[in-house]
């Protein structure tokens, strides 16, 4: 029975993936402006991009488990690096996943209809995490998940950037407050091994809730340290 669990719930994220995307081309309900393009709404955006990760963690831990155990943590123990952060146990890359693109993302794709700055905070992650499957790729490293960490993560940042500045979607320190705090958010979770090295695998499962949300936290904070309006929203 667990193993048929730990196999499940990336495809479970994936169906919900497929119903966001569905929702995304062919209904408004995910859109916060219907007079513009959906590539043009920063809600529309931040939904994709809580699609993508579903699609993302799918490739990652979905395709790549066998033997009751996902082949990306495998490498981990066979390379040494989860002895080196104390030993990751397995409970943590569900538990992080699913904090983060069932809960977290859709969040902040809900508040983006009125906090598109906060909402769009999850740009960070889509580059830090693109990038860090670009690298392994170029320097013939493990792939896994590479297909939909390059092929939609990167053009789809490049987009959002693009959109963001050229159709004035965010204020322009909003947009850098939002790529900035998503890599934090992004570094956060790398520093979820550090924790579990030095204070177990119990705090470092526990703080999983808050780093989550903590590029959330972050633009909310900077929003409102470098006086930044993340509530306006010009039309394009």
């Amino acid at each position: 029975m667990n193993e048929i669990l730990w196999a499940a719930w990336p495809w479970i994220g994936f169906g919900m993936g497929i119903v966001l995307i569905i929702q995304l081309l062919f209904r408004d309900n995910l859109r916060s402006d219907t007079n513009v393009s959906r590539l043009k709404d920063p809600t529309w955006l931040s939904w994709a991009m809580a699609a993508a990760y579903l699609i993302h963690v799918a490739e990652e831990y979905g395709i790549y488990f066998a033997n009751g155990q996902y082949i990306l943590i495998q490498n981990f123990i066979d390379t040494g690096i989860s002895a080196m952060f104390g030993g990751i146990p397995m409970l943590f890359f569900p538990f992080v996943n699913i904090m983060a693109t069932w809960i977290a993302f859709p969040t902040a794709a809900i508040i983006s209809k009125k906090h598109p700055v906060i909402g769009l905070s999850t740009l960070g992650f889509v580059l830090v995490n693109g990038l860090t499957h670009l690298g392994a790729l170029i320097n013939g490293g493990n792939f896994m998940g590479g297909i939909t960490g390059i092929l939609i993560f990167l053009p789809l940042f490049i987009w959002t950037v693009y959109a963001c500045s050229k159709y004035s979607l965010l204020p322009k320190r909003g947009l850098i407050i939002a790529v900035s705090s998503g890599v934090v958010g992004h570094i956060g979770l790398f520093g979820l091994y550090i924790i579990n090295k030095f204070c177990g695998s119990m705090v470092s499962t526990a703080c999983v809730v808050v780093v989550a949300f903590l590029s959330m936290i972050v633009a909310w904070i900077l929003c409102r340290v470098l006086n930044v309006d993340d509530t306006k929203k010009v039309s394009a």
